[in-house]
């Protein structure tokens, strides 16, 4: 015989009763639900939720169709559920933005940074993006990941740099007692910054900048390279001094991502 259902607890306050299909004209939707608050999900958001909970896609696979990596994709779906459950259990009123199109399509970052080769085509006059730089001085690549004095972001919109801004960056100094990626190297020939404590020291250097999509550096050890990218974020190994050229040949899609430089 089957187990008896249990009581299930259940403290929530549901607000809402029903849902009703939205409008383009947000005044009218505003209306029609008497003032209620206004949940936005973006259109992306709506793909990662269509992809994972509709048609019950692996993380993996689903990123891979969107172009993205997983760990972007991941923080995407979070969004789109809180926003969805924000609006079904506080009666708020959810509205889907519209795709511009021609949407964006791209294949996905690690299939060419795997070989080595240039960064893969943006169509950069259809989205909004932020890259960083590590610089000592605000105009040139900094050469050593690790000891970099800060971050350059740039962000990027309809193919120009509209914005640059400096943010706090941790490095070594920061982690001073623990044992440093330029000094031991951990499994033997698997490069610097595998050694026990790295990965979240990389985490944390990597938190000032989880909303951008590439991190451009003069150089870097390999396990700081896989915490970067752990982080959803892609690094790029450049041999460009410039943080205005680089920017520029990332934009065009010519900026060569030189992994064999990882020490």
């Amino acid at each position: 015989m089957p187990r008896p259902r249990c009581t299930r607890r259940i403290i929530s306050e549901i607000r809402a009763c029903s849902i009703v299909p939205f409008m383009d004209d947000d005044k009218l939707a505003r209306e029609l639900f008497a003032g209620a608050d206004l949940v936005v999900l973006e259109s992306d958001e709506a793909e990662a939720l269509r992809l994972a909970d509709l048609e019950n896609l692996y993380q993996e696979k689903a990123a891979q169709l969107m172009g993205i990596s997983r760990q972007t994709f991941g923080r995407i779906l979070d969004r789109a559920h809180r926003k969805v459950a924000d609006a079904l259990l506080n009666g708020k009123a959810l509205k889907i933005e519209q795709a511009r199109a021609p949407c964006l399509e791209r294949p996905p970052f690690n299939e060419k940074f795997k070989s080595g080769g240039q960064t893969p085509f943006l169509n950069l006059e259809e989205i909004t993006m932020k890259i960083a730089f590590v610089s000592d001085d605000g105009t040139t690549i900094s050469q050593h990941f690790g000891r970099a004095a800060y971050y350059v972001v740039l962000t990027i919109e309809n193919g120009k740099v509209i914005q640059k801004e400096k943010r706090s960056k941790l490095g070594h100094t920061q982690f001073s007692g623990q044992h440093e990626e330029h000094h031991e190297h951990g499994t033997a020939g698997a490069g610097h910054g595998f050694e026990p404590g790295a990965m979240e020291r990389h985490a944390s250097m990597a938190q000032a900048i989880l909303d951008c999509e590439a991190l451009i550096v003069g150089g870097m050890g390999a396990g700081a390279y896989q915490g970067i990218k752990q982080a959803g974020i892609e690094p790029i190994v450049t041999e460009m001094r410039s943080i205005d050229e680089a920017a520029a040949a990332y934009i065009a899609g010519t900026l060569k991502n030189h992994i064999e430089y990882l020490h």
